[in-house]
């Protein structure tokens, strides 16, 4: 069954994983949740602006792989639920 994972985008439109909406659907296989390569800047870490410039890929912050294992924070609660309790 799919599960809806928070993106590192934080809901961007120009997101290809999740599309503005924040969240995306990834079904765990066999062996459990796996990184996969950013569609967002094709694993390439950076993306480009019209100006020319550079700049580190927001789906992926910068790895050019997304890790479904390690979602950012839901807050306060959820960081604290994780330094008490383990992920």
């Amino acid at each position: 069954m799919p599960k809806k994972i928070r993106c590192h985008c934080g809901g961007l439109p120009s997101c290809e994983l999740c599309h503005g909406t924040g969240k995306y659907d990834y079904d765990p296989g066999p062996r459990g949740y796996l990184p996969f390569r950013c569609p967002t800047c094709a694993g390439r870490r950076n993306l480009s602006d019209e100006e020319g410039g550079s700049y580190p890929c927001p789906t992926c912050r910068g790895e050019g792989m997304v890790d479904p294992a390690n979602p950012p924070p839901a807050g306060l609660w959820d960081v604290l639920t994780k330094i008490f309790f383990g992920a």
